[in-house]
Parts: C-alpha cells; sequence; structure tokens
C-alpha cells in the first residue's frame, strides 16, 4: 500500500496536514467540496500517480485552495 503526506490549504480554514493512501486524500477532497476540479497533476501520461506535486486552484482568488502531496511508504504486496 502506498501512503503520501499531504496538505490542504484553503483561505479561512486552517490546514489540513494528514498522511494517507491516495483514496483517503481523494475522499477527504470531496468532503471538502473545494472549488473547482480535482487536482490534474496527480495523474501523469501513463496513468500512474505522480510521486509529489503541488496544485494551486484559483491562485490569488477569493476560493483559492492549494494541495501539496509526497509518496512517502510503498509496501509491497505478498504473493
Amino acid at each position: 500500500m502506498t501512503f503520501y503526506a499531504w496538505t490542504i490549504k484553503y483561505r479561512g480554514r486552517e490546514e489540513i496536514k494528514h498522511v494517507t493512501t491516495l483514496a483517503e486524500l481523494f475522499d477527504v477532497l470531496r468532503i471538502l467540496k473545494l472549488p473547482g476540479l480535482a487536482p490534474p497533476g496527480f495523474a501523469l501520461p501513463d496513468g500512474e500517480i505522480a510521486n509529489h506535486g503541488h496544485y494551486t486552484h484559483n491562485e490569488g482568488e477569493s476560493d483559492e485552495w492549494s494541495l501539496i502531496w509526497t509518496k512517502i511508504d510503498e509496501t509491497p504486496i505478498a504473493d
């Protein structure tokens, strides 16, 4: 299982910092109902997930929010 350390910043709210799976991060994004679409920086052209990145929605606007993520662990699956 792969884990990511991530931080969400949204104007008027405290930063949210966690270490979770990518699925759990997507759940948090869905629950928060932040403006805009899912961050485009996750998926690479081959469908893999980027190991780290930063996304800012509407930089400088009133509904600005940002997400920073870093892959921190990958546990091999036993056969």
